[in-house]
């Protein structure tokens, strides 16, 4: 007989992830980082009157892998240790708060299709959000770009000199892991220099985090905002094509090509989506990546992004894809340059 087992995993995702939200916000994995605790302690740290209530979000987070029990006091597992302890430095906690977008676009999700695009208020409701999903994005994001600047490094297409240009900078952790790795020490050159361009009320983020004397930052679109063209030796696109509607994606990626030098590289990094008319399994495979597109749809005129279209738009301007790199699991980087040859 079918089992409704894959409807009810929907269904029960529902409630899961406003469990982890309740525990989050309720400081179960901070108290827990302290030491085993039970069920009475995690309530009074909560304030929450009755233990048994403590008792059952306890036992569903651990049916999901977060806690670990005795049968008398509770633990976080290492998942949770890791990634759910605020001041751990892999936090998610405000991923986990942040990531879904406004939490109003899902319920509207069919009228949002049908429409075409997100209520106004939807819209509105993520760009009051994009400071603080940025913020919760950060520690990932510099870990992925001084990845990558090895990288470039490694395979001889950038010496660490020049122009860095991120467009939509967000919190700045681009550039900040860019420009650390710097000039070999000891050279005889310039460090580089960075520009950074971003919506205005999200710009104060990346200043708190970047040196001012190395990097101006603009607020404004990224597609009208005045750029020096065939100077930057790296341009930065990451993670914002995926929510943008393709002809604005495609005019963002011919933007950044048109900004670099001859020998410059353009950095596509995001979480792809599989291509259309794939096998089954392809999809099966990759949940988080369409997740995270249809989360875009929910809020934004996106839908996520796929390697052949990245690969069309970039052909359009004699650019091709040199090397991907994977620093974090899914989340890919095209390293993308008009030549194919090394760079100095």
């Amino acid at each position: 007989m079918t089992s409704p087992a894959p409807v009810w995993d929907l269904i029960n995702g529902y409630a899961a992830y406003w469990a982890l939200h309740a525990a989050i916000d309720l400081g179960v994995f901070e108290r827990l980082a302290a030491g085993p605790a039970t069920a009475a302690e995690l309530a009074e740290s909560a304030g929450v009157p009755d233990p048994a209530d403590l008792e059952l979000l306890a036992q569903l987070l651990a049916a999901k892998g977060l806690l670990e029990t005795d049968g008398s006091q509770w633990t976080n597992t290492a998942a949770a240790q890791r990634f759910l302890v605020p001041s751990s430095p892999a936090s998610m906690v405000g991923l986990v708060r942040h990531s879904p977008g406004p939490k109003a676009g899902w319920p509207a999700l069919a009228h949002t299709l049908r429409a075409g695009r997100p209520a106004e208020p939807i819209r509105e409701a993520l760009d009051d959000l994009y400071p603080e999903l940025v913020a919760a994005t950060a520690a990932t994001q510099g870990a992925v770009a001084r990845g990558v600047a090895a990288e470039l490094r490694d395979r001889g297409l950038w010496d660490g000199t020049g122009l860095v240009v991120d467009l939509g900078c967000g919190s700045g952790a681009w550039l900040e892991g860019l420009l650390a790795a710097g000039a070999p020490a000891g050279a005889r050159v310039p460090a580089a220099r960075a520009i950074g361009v971003d919506l205005p009320h999200v710009v104060p983020a990346a200043r708190d985090r970047l040196p001012g004397d190395r990097v101006t930052l603009l607020g404004g679109d990224y597609l009208q905002v005045e750029l020096p063209a065939g100077k930057a030796s790296v341009v930065v696109l990451a993670h914002v094509l995926r929510a943008e509607a393709a002809p604005r994606a495609e005019e963002l990626v011919h933007r950044a090509l048109d900004l670099l030098a001859d020998d410059g590289v353009l950095l596509v990094a995001d979480y792809f989506r599989p291509p259309d008319g794939a096998p089954t399994q392809t999809y099966v495979d990759a949940p988080h990546d369409l997740t995270l597109a249809l989360t875009m749809r929910a809020s934004t005129l996106g839908r996520g992004l796929t390697e052949p279209t990245l690969a069309a738009w970039c052909a359009a301007r004699g650019a091709h894809t040199v090397a991907v790199v994977e620093p974090v699991p899914r989340q890919r980087v095209h390293l993308i340059t008009r030549s194919g040859g090394t760079h100095g």
